[in-house]
């Protein structure tokens, strides 16, 4: 059934989406302190962020990780696998459905960014 195929997709786009958004938020926190929003930027020479983290959308989150260097301890291959889930994501976000290939790659992209963007109890996986 469709419907149960896409409750899985969303299923695994959540757990990606949400632990990646934990992972940036505490190494963020970690390395830049608890004013991060405002003093990461300015660490980087960057504009300051329009809108509040919490609001980033997935592409936005998976460019931050190219963004910062407290990040360069990512594989690249690791970066380069979320980059290529944002079609998949914006399909599964506009009710769209994903093929079996999407669904596995989105299924790949969750396993293996799991290993490492869930480095503590805290983030759910």
């Amino acid at each position: 059934m469709k419907t149960e195929y896409m409750k899985e997709a969303y299923g695994l786009l959540y757990e990606l989406e949400t632990g990646l958004g934990q992972y940036i938020e505490m190494t963020m926190e970690k390395t830049y302190g608890i004013g991060w929003q405002v003093q990461a930027p300015i660490a980087m020479k960057y504009k300051p962020h329009s809108k509040r983290f919490d609001s980033f959308y997935y592409h936005e989150l998976v460019s931050i990780l190219r963004a910062y260097p407290c990040f360069s301890e990512l594989p690249k291959d690791v970066y380069l696998q979320l980059l290529r889930t944002v079609p998949i994501r914006n399909k599964i976000a506009h009710c769209k459905s994903i093929s079996d290939e999407e669904m596995m790659q989105l299924q790949n992209t969750c396993g293996l960014a799991m290993k490492y963007i869930c480095f503590t109890e805290e983030i759910t996986c």
